[in-house]
């Protein structure tokens, strides 16, 4: 999550956020760890929102001193992954169910979830396989979701969900296809797809109504290291946090905010 100059990063091990100036290279510590992971994050006005993973955790700091604002919890959840803001509401995903968690939020307020069930052509894919993943807005009523796993046992799939009953429509892709789906970046009609163990980012072209995405290129970059999410950060910038799956948690491994080759 890019805000100004300003990236925010978790730690899917201890739930550790930091800021990095992408002009300085320079890191700070912003929230203190608290043993639950901070997988996705994203800024709505005041608040840095995090959604928790498996702790099912829906949090909120102030994105300038790191305090905590609030802490909201769902019993049920799987595993709480990404999370995208449209019309003062932040929706969250979860990578092990076929819901879609609403949460209101009002400059530092912050409201009650609700759970919106996925319904239309959006499936389960096998047991053990990650699901709704990456998620942006495509208007305030209507969200692009990502699969990391295709229900049919082949890459990942993409989907609109009309906000207001959970109904979602399978994108049609054209001239391409998508795998190892994770973040979503949407600019006008430009759709990108992080591709985590692929090393890759997928841009597509959406079509007016967002029901079909043309392939346009892939990009890569010598310093992915399965990448997780992307922002646009100074100047247009795109830019990718290497996740590392895979590569033992430790204070001596590195991590990177990659400026993405274009």
């Amino acid at each position: 999550m890019v805000k100004g100059n300003t990236a925010y990063a978790g730690s899917l091990v201890d739930g550790t956020i930091v800021t990095a100036n992408l002009r300085t290279g320079q890191t700070a510590p912003l929230v203190a760890a608290d043993g639950d992971p901070a997988v996705g994050l994203k800024i709505a006005g005041p608040l840095l929102l995090v959604a928790g993973g498996p702790s099912g955790e829906l949090r909120a700091y102030d994105r300038r001193s790191g305090a905590e604002v609030a802490v909201r919890h769902i019993p049920e959840a799987g595993f709480v992954n990404d999370l995208t803001v449209a019309g003062g509401t932040a929706y969250f995903t979860d990578s092990q169910r076929a819901v879609i968690y609403a949460l209101p939020v009002d400059g530092d307020t912050v409201g009650e979830p609700r759970e919106i069930p996925l319904g239309g052509d959006f499936a389960l894919a096998p047991p053990g396989s990650f699901n709704g993943n990456g998620i942006a807005a495509f208007d305030e009523d209507t969200l692009i979701l990502g699969q990391s796993a295709d229900p049919d046992g082949s890459g990942s799939a993409l989907y609109l969900v009309d906000v207001p009953n959970g109904e979602a429509t399978r994108i049609t892709i054209t001239g391409g296809d998508v795998t190892a789906a994770d973040g979503l970046l949407l600019q006008g009609r430009t759709l990108y797809v992080v591709q985590n163990r692929e090393n890759s980012i997928a841009q597509f072209r959406l079509s007016a109504d967002g029901t079909e995405a043309r392939f346009v290129r892939t990009l890569t970059d010598p310093d992915f290291d399965v990448p997780t999410t992307i922002d646009f950060g100074p100047r247009g910038d795109l830019y990718a946090v290497n996740a590392r799956f895979g590569t033992p948690g430790t204070d001596s491994v590195a991590y990177e905010i990659v400026r993405v080759q274009r």
